[in-house]
């Protein structure tokens, strides 16, 4: 019987260690990298998330020592204060979008204190777009509607439609499907994209990219992506700008079948977000999307692990319900991968289900049975501490009245010897020795049941109402009731038996009963309390 668990258990543990090889090697088959990959610009992005950690520490740097820069400025040099504020909030823009709200809403404060009646318009703006990076929706659309009533210079009016048409863009991004609200976002968005074009400077960058954006919408792919490829030539990878210019880029690609450009726009446009530390980004999950289904599982998980990452450190929610918009694709496309090999992965679950089942139920068993023999030893333990502690007390009783008895008939006989029978007489209807032979007893028994049960008064006072418990010196004999109610709690139940033992009538023990229950908390179930009281010091 050993032999054959030993075996059982080596077969496990053997099964265990080679069956996840064979299942690996069995998927690697199918998850092997396809070509039609950008390598070089991948292998550039790779890179560049490595030292990611680098370009954010950089920032963060900058950012703290602003931020004792203004814990440092006097709280009466307002203009330092207001522009340190200022300063901060820019460099928490794509960074960390709550931030940015929190140092915004701060520069508020002091512009309107450092100058009074000022609309303090460009700050409103930048607080539009901070609470939009952070799906605040309505502060930043009643801060947009607030605009319209006042007198803004042109370049205002250009920086209230950019922050417009940002804001009804995440909140058309954020609505999962077409509903009653999508006309009028979308007209609002169209509404301050429009002006935006019409207003800028004819060869400003972001005009010439809200162009190329339109021309996608509009199915002018081709013409948008030559536009937008001689716009990127003018900008730094490193601006936010460029990122957004390559994520078009890649948009057109994908509308015009070119699926190689489309990834590699797609990773032109993260790593200009890795270089500026941008952490609202669509381009690495999308990234990590298209590599899932070209089959470079690696780079797409830790890709769509990086944007979750980058996401939840700037607590930008727009972006969060962006890329988990992308979960569910990438788990279909896996699902898809999986097919062809469903029937070979199926037989290996259902011989790991097997394995995992009868670990399981070995394990079960090997804990059951332990905790089985942990409470058998325990509950010998505590029946041989029982059965010594009643054998020494027994002993003792029997020893003390053994001396008692001796010393008796010593005193009979010398009293009988001496014709003292009247003094003899007289001697034994003294009640005083009963009496001390019962303190005895008393004593003995008193000692021995709290011995056993050292928290029964503990316990049974919280049977009583709190102005009714029992007060008890350790040390001094237990009360009538008490007694009463240890004989009780050791299963002698009958009031008859009880006055016998405690030598008295039959009507005390009811009187004394009967007003203890008047002074429990559950006078219906007091005594069957009682009765179960301490339980868990016995065995």
């Amino acid at each position: 019987m050993k032999t054959s668990s030993t075996k059982t258990v080596i077969f496990i543990l053997l099964a265990g260690i080679m069956l996840p090889a064979l299942i690996a090697g069995g998927c690697a088959k199918h998850n092997s990298p396809r070509r039609e990959l950008p390598e070089e610009e991948l292998s550039h992005l790779d890179n560049l998330m490595q030292d990611s950690r680098e370009y954010d520490s950089r920032r963060a740097h900058r950012i703290d020592s602003l931020k004792m820069k203004l814990d440092g400025t006097p709280a009466d040099n307002l203009a330092e204060r207001y522009r340190l504020s200022l300063d901060i909030a820019g460099r928490y823009r794509s960074f960390c979008s709550d931030s940015s709200v929190m140092f915004y809403a701060r520069a508020y404060d002091i512009g309107k204190e450092l100058y009074p009646g000022s609309p303090l318009v460009e700050i409103r703006i930048n607080l539009i777009n901070a609470l939009a990076a952070s799906g605040i929706f309505g502060p930043a659309e009643k801060l947009l509607e607030s605009l319209d009533s006042l007198p803004l210079t042109p370049g205002q009016k250009l920086q209230q439609a950019s922050a417009g048409r940002q804001l009804y863009s995440y909140m058309r991004g954020y609505l999962d499907e077409e509903n009653e609200f999508t006309p009028m976002l979308t007209h609002k968005f169209v509404d301050y994209d429009a002006y935006l074009r019409e207003h800028l400077p004819a060869n400003d960058p972001y005009r010439l990219f809200l162009i190329a954006e339109k021309q996608v919408r509009s199915g002018r792919n081709k013409e948008a992506r030559n536009q937008l490829d001689e716009l990127l030539k003018k900008l730094k990878t490193s601006d936010n700008l460029y990122g957004m210019v390559a994520f078009q880029c890649a948009q057109a690609s994908k509308n015009l079948g070119d699926d190689y450009n489309y990834g590699r726009y797609l990773t032109l446009s993260a790593m200009s977000d890795v270089e500026g530390s941008v952490k609202e980004t669509l381009a690495l999950p999308a990234l990590a999307e298209w590599l899932y289904d070209k089959g470079d599982v690696d780079r797409a998980y830790r890709y769509i692990n990086a944007s979750l990452n980058d996401a939840t450190a700037s607590n930008s929610r727009m972006r969060t319900v962006a890329i988990a918009n992308f979960v569910p694709i990438i788990d279909n496309s896996y699902r898809h991968k999986i097919s062809a090999s469903r029937d070979e992965l199926m037989i290996y679950f259902l011989l790991v289900a097997v394995l995992l089942i009868t670990s399981g139920s070995l394990l079960f068993i090997f804990l059951r049975n332990l905790r089985r023999s942990n409470r058998i030893r325990r509950k010998l333990q505590a029946q041989t501490k029982m059965q010594e502690n009643y054998i020494g007390h027994f002993l003792s009783l029997c020893a003390s009245y053994a001396d008692k008895l001796e010393s008796t008939r010593r005193l009979v006989s010398r009293k009988i010897a001496a014709g003292q029978s009247d003094e003899l007489l007289k001697m034994m209807k003294n009640s005083r020795t009963s009496e001390d032979q019962t303190d005895d007893f008393f004593k003995v028994f008193d000692e021995t049941f709290l011995d056993l049960y050292p928290d029964f008064i503990e316990k049974f006072n919280g049977l009583l109402r709190p102005e009714e418990q029992i007060t008890y010196v350790k040390g001094t004999p237990l009360s009538t009731e008490l007694r009463i109610y240890a004989f009780v709690r050791l299963g002698v139940q009958e009031s008859v038996r009880i006055a016998q033992i405690l030598r008295c009538s039959v009507s005390t023990i009811y009187t004394y009963r009967n007003r203890m229950r008047g002074r429990a908390i559950n006078r219906d179930t007091f005594e069957t309390d009682v009765a179960i009281l301490c339980r868990e010091n016995l065995p």
